[in-house]
């Protein structure tokens, strides 16, 4: 019998601490974990500093084995080159999962053509997918923000992310010009979610509280808590409080 994934072991929903660049290291991680989150996730890790064996990225994905289940968030534009680190990342660091990054908001992954712009490129982002499933047997999921105000292109593109063997996907609930301004749009993530049925959904934006997470998970299976659990990480002991 195939062993569960990390996300199907998990009583719903899932409560998670979201990638942060800069910031989501062992000890931080750890610190959630204790606290009461349901998995974490490293800060996003180059693909090229990978396969070039920089010791920095190395020991950006070193963990403790409190934190499991642990996801390694990697990022790159190159389809080889990103199978090639999934390897790496799976036999030397041996994660719970790998997370692919097409939700990075910022100028530099835009220029460098990995992060945000790549939703708007989704055949090579569906061909980063599949080469790296195809190389790995730990299950990969990606991350994105909104492509645009219209749920159509969300599911268009999740669509092709699943079709192409990613087993979750969790979305920032703002697109990539909204950067952290503005309002994260949950009642658009719940219309996307109503197209994948038992598929894995996550969202993430604006949950502070427990009555914000009440208020605005609805139909998806759980939420990854960024900028609140930087403030404190001690929130993932009341948002555990909806499992109740």
């Amino acid at each position: 019998m195939k062993n569960k994934a990390w996300f199907e072991n998990i009583k719903p929903p899932i409560i998670g601490l979201a990638p942060m660049h800069g910031f989501t290291n062992s000890d931080f991680r750890l610190r959630c974990r204790q606290s009461g989150a349901d998995v974490v996730y490293s800060e996003m890790v180059a693909a090229e500093a990978i396969i070039r064996d920089v010791p920095q990225a190395f020991e950006m994905m070193k963990f403790d084995e409190r934190e499991r289940p642990l996801v390694i968030q990697i990022f790159g534009s190159n389809p080889k080159t990103m199978a090639q680190a999934a390897k790496i990342v799976e036999k030397k660091i041996a994660p719970d999962g790998i997370d692919i990054n097409y939700g990075c908001p910022v100028q530099k992954a835009a220029k460098q053509g990995f992060g945000a712009c790549q939703l708007f490129n989704p055949n090579t982002a569906a061909e980063i997918v599949k080469i790296v499933v195809e190389n790995v047997k730990i299950p990969i999921s990606v991350k994105i923000r909104l492509p645009s105000k219209k749920p159509r292109d969300t599911v268009d593109f999740i669509g092709l992310m699943l079709n192409s063997g990613a087993r979750l996907v969790s979305i920032h609930a703002r697109t990539a010009t909204q950067k952290y301004g503005g309002h994260a749009d949950w009642e658009l993530l719940h219309k996307v979610k109503e197209h994948f049925g038992n598929k894995f959904i996550l969202g993430s934006g604006d949950i502070c509280s427990l009555q914000d997470l009440k208020d605005k998970l609805g139909n998806l299976d759980g939420a990854l808590i960024g900028r609140a659990a930087k403030k404190d990480p001690k929130v993932f002991t009341d948002l555990q409080k909806i499992k109740l």
